[in-house]
């Protein structure tokens, strides 16, 4: 970014600058006009007991049209053709300024009156409109420094054309080089810090999307939203389907391989079992250790349950087939599925997930126990769910730890035992 004429390098960036600039400046610009129309028109009421009648009109005339202008200014900064055009500040002043000149000839008129020369009135009245303009010119520095630069000029060739002491005319000039050097700064001040803080709210932002963005890759949606308005999450699910898939022999593995090549392959595996997860509308809970658990029905997953997670466990199987015969290592799952109730919610302060909780979940854990190496184990309440999309060989009462005896029904899958 320019440090004089200060400018974001992007386009898009500096155009979004000065739109938001020229929007939080709108409201002191507004209400500096107001002061300055109830200034002139304090002044018009007040004229007529002093000035002669023919200075009273010229005063009137040339503030009339000051405020008509100032009007105009307060109406422009409402409107959407003022946020967007920054360059609109510039004729604005122009006409400002001949505006000012205007009243200001009128008042070096009154200097019998009024008792102030003519450099004096116009001294006061452009260091006064330059002022105003420092403000006024919002996100438009360069515009700023071109305008006050113009009227500058004009003013030093106007006083130097004057009849008056030298030594007046100096005092003059140096006087006002003073209200137009503290403008500039005033100016530019005013644009270098609004462009700090536009830059600070931009990281902002940006850090603020990708915390939501991180919150929302481990929470769903709905649930972020709940927590960030300070709410606590548990809720009750009448029919979940559980999916609990466990690698064969990952205690052997680990003794063969490297660590590295074994979180490789542990990665592979539970990328594979992510893209089944989103194939499938399926939601991924969590990890443990060499095991993968998921959920359809819950929180973020689809509606058509069992049947969902039958689709996902059988393509889950073809992928890790494939990884297989890519790294020459035999890899294999077991599945176990049950559907039932269970309870979901967010706990703790620290590396927040949705989880869930219930009989439905240790069911599925222990029946992922009776499949065979690449097989599907199914409860009876999920057998009844699928049956007409996956076939089964005869159900087996099975003993399975702190569950007790239940029918297992094992899935026919391709490049299973019970195929």
């Amino acid at each position: 970014m320019s440090v004089v004429f200060q400018r974001f390098p992007d386009p898009d960036t500096e155009l979004e600058f000065v739109r938001s600039e020229r929007i939080a400046r709108a409201t002191p610009i507004r209400a500096l006009t107001v002061i300055a129309i109830a200034t002139l028109i304090s002044y018009m009421m007040l004229n007529p007991l002093h000035f002669p009648r023919e200075g009273v009109v010229a005063y009137s005339e040339a503030a009339i049209v000051f405020i008509v202008l100032l009007a105009g200014l307060f109406f422009a900064t409402r409107t959407s053709f003022y946020v967007e055009k920054g360059w609109i500040d510039l004729p604005i002043f122009i006409l400002m300024f001949a505006a000012m000149a205007w009243l200001t000839f009128s008042l070096a008129g009154q200097a019998a009156v009024t008792r102030f020369p003519s450099f004096a009135m116009a001294l006061v009245q452009m260091g006064i409109l330059v002022v105003f303009a420092s403000l006024a010119f919002a996100g438009t520095v360069r515009l700023f420094f071109l305008w006050s630069a113009g009227v500058l000029a004009l003013f030093a060739a106007w006083l130097f054309a004057l009849d008056a002491p030298s030594i007046s005319k100096i005092y003059a000039l140096t006087n006002f080089g003073t209200f137009f050097l503290f403008a500039l700064y005033f100016n530019w001040e005013l644009d270098r810090r609004a462009r700090s803080v536009f830059t600070a709210n931009a990281e902002l932002t940006a850090e603020r999307k990708k915390t939501e963005e991180l919150l929302y890759n481990v929470l769903p949606q709905e649930v972020a939203a709940r927590l960030k308005a300070g709410e606590a999450v548990a809720d009750a699910f009448s029919d979940v389907t559980v999916i609990f898939a466990d690698v064969v022999g990952f205690s052997n593995l680990a003794r063969k391989l490297s660590p590295g090549h074994l979180v490789k392959l542990l990665n592979a595996f539970f990328s594979a079992a992510d893209r089944c997860a989103e194939r499938y509308g399926v939601e991924k809970v969590k990890t443990i250790g060499d095991a993968y658990l998921a959920v359809v029905g819950g929180m973020a997953s689809c509606g058509n349950g069992a049947q969902c997670a039958i689709a996902f466990s059988r393509d889950l199987i073809g992928e890790l087939a494939g990884l297989g015969a890519e790294s020459g290592i035999l890899l294999q799952v077991r599945i176990g599925i049950h559907s039932g109730p269970v309870v979901g919610g967010v706990i703790g302060s620290s590396r927040l997930a949705y989880d869930y909780w219930g009989d439905t979940m240790n069911i599925a854990s222990r029946l992922q126990g009776a499949a065979p190496p690449n097989g599907i184990a199914v409860s009876e309440a999920t057998f009844y769910q699928v049956k007409d999309v996956q076939d089964f060989a005869a159900p087996e009462p099975v003993v399975l730890k702190g569950i007790g005896e239940m029918l297992v029904y094992i899935a026919r899958v391709a490049g299973g035992e019970e195929e």
